[in-house]
C-alpha cells in the first residue's frame, strides 16, 4: 500500500455526507504504523503512509467490520504549517476523539478521509470543532445534534 492518499475537497457538507461510505464518532490513539512509500518531492522530502486503528464509539452512517483502519499519506520532514501540501496530504491524526467522514479504500478494512481536514472534526468537551478547512455547519454541535444532519 504505497499509493499516495491525496485529498479531494468536497464542495459542501451535503456532498461530503453523501459521498462518505462511513461516518463515525471514534477515538484514535498514538499507535501509528508508518512506512515509506518510496516516493519523494523535488525537495527530497519523503511521502510516508500511516495506518491508525479506529476505536469506534458510534457508527452514524454505514456499517463496519472491526478492525477499521484509517490510511493517510504525510510528508517527512513535515512542511511548514502554511504549506498547501498539508491540505493535500494530512498525515496521521493526533490522539483524540473525532467525528470522521470516510471513504472505503480498495477491498480492505482501510478507510481514507473523505476530504482531508474537511472530513475531520475533533470532539472537545462534547462538541465538534470545525478546523479551518472544515464546514462550519458542524462547528459547536454535539454528536446528537449532528446525527439528524447526516440523513
Amino acid at each position: 500500500m504505497n499509493e499516495l492518499i491525496k485529498t479531494v475537497q468536497p464542495e459542501n457538507s451535503q456532498q461530503m455526507v453523501q459521498q462518505s461510505d462511513l461516518i463515525v464518532y471514534a477515538h484514535l490513539n498514538q499507535s501509528i504504523k508508518r512506512w515509506n512509500t518510496g516516493k519523494r518531492l523535488p525537495s527530497g522530502a519523503h511521502f510516508v503512509n500511516a495506518e491508525q486503528l479506529l476505536q469506534i464509539h458510534e457508527v452514524l452512517k454505514g456499517s463496519v467490520q472491526e478492525p477499521v483502519k484509517l490510511l493517510t499519506t504525510g510528508i517527512d520532514p513535515l512542511p511548514q504549517p502554511s504549506d498547501p501540501l498539508n491540505n493535500l496530504y494530512t498525515g496521521p491524526l493526533a490522539d483524540g476523539d473525532y467525528l470522521l467522514f470516510l471513504k472505503s479504500y480498495s477491498q480492505t478494512q482501510h478507510y481514507i478521509l473523505n476530504g482531508g481536514f474537511a472530513a475531520v472534526y475533533p470532539v472537545y468537551a462534547g462538541k465538534l470543532i470545525a478546523l479551518n478547512e472544515g464546514f462550519k455547519t458542524f462547528n459547536g454541535k454535539t454528536i446528537a445534534e449532528v446525527r439528524p444532519m447526516l440523513h
